[in-house]
């Protein structure tokens, strides 16, 4: 039996330079009007769920949420949409809303936490959304993971939203960065006495990776749906894709395609 595993991560639904639907009423009767860039993001956004949709017809459908869904920065930053926790999760559920659209019966959706600064004190916001989608729980009345490893198929996953160390920032060390982690994976896995897994998935950093075939575990560092933060431009972060992985499992095989945009610079303008 096939089944397709639809992974993303770093939404940051609330942010300004993040994914967002074109229009978000806010508590005080207001309107949010998303920029040029989130209306791209958008776009990009609704076709990876298109995407998703026509992969899985006849198939069930795994979805992974890996962490940071949504966003209340609680570093000093001007960049979030609002401080009201009722409208963040509004936005957040209105944000999910074309992956809710292709849930059937049989389906599951699972959650995984993501940074404090983003999501609050052990990471409640995740729980918050995890909690309000029904999403799959990781123990009783708890609706998120830390750590969420899934056997597909036959295919083993080992999702979690950070990655060991940090690494992959840089072109040069991007895929060293991948190899590493696929490496520790294995490494952990022979030391627990326990089979490896095939793909191992993290986030957090925004710029992708892959360790490819390099290792019998794949290493995939997935981007996120939020162009570059005041903080990025600081550390000189630079423009990074969006986008996520759609992973079709069967039998203990799987197959997997990246569905991922960069937003174009447009050149130099002329002095």
């Amino acid at each position: 039996m096939t089944t397709i595993v639809a992974i993303v991560g770093d939404i940051h639904a609330n942010s300004t330079v993040a994914v967002c639907p074109p229009r978000v009423r806010l508590d005080d009767g207001g309107d949010y009007v998303a920029s040029r860039e989130q209306r791209w993001i958008w776009r990009h956004w609704r076709d990876y769920w298109q995407a998703v949709a026509q992969r899985r017809e006849g198939h069930r459908l795994i979805v992974i949420l890996n962490g940071e869904t949504v966003d209340n920065n609680y570093h000093p930053t001007t960049q979030l949409v609002t401080r009201n926790p009722a409208d963040i999760l509004r936005l957040g559920i209105e944000t999910l809303q074309p992956m809710l659209d292709i849930i059937q019966d049989g389906d599951g959706i699972y959650v995984t936490r993501g940074t404090e600064a983003h999501g609050g004190q052990s990471s409640h916001l995740d729980e918050t959304v995890a909690n309000d989608i029904g999403a799959v729980q990781s123990a009783p009345d708890i609706y998120s993971h830390w750590q969420l490893r899934l056997d597909v198929e036959g295919v083993r996953f080992d999702v979690a939203h950070h990655p060991p160390g940090g690494g992959g920032r840089v072109p040069w060390t991007r895929g060293n960065f991948a190899n590493r982690l696929a490496a520790a994976a294995m490494f952990d896995a022979m030391e627990a006495e326990e089979r490896p897994p095939h793909l191992y998935v993290r986030g957090h950093v925004h710029r992708h990776d892959d360790s490819y075939d390099r290792f019998a575990t794949r290493a995939i560092v997935t981007p996120s749906w939020q162009l570059t933060t005041s903080y990025g431009h600081r550390i000189g972060g630079g423009v990074l894709p969006i986008g996520g992985i759609i992973v079709t499992c069967d039998r203990g095989d799987y197959t997997l395609s990246k569905h991922y945009s960069k937003w174009p610079t447009g050149g130099y303008k002329r002095a």
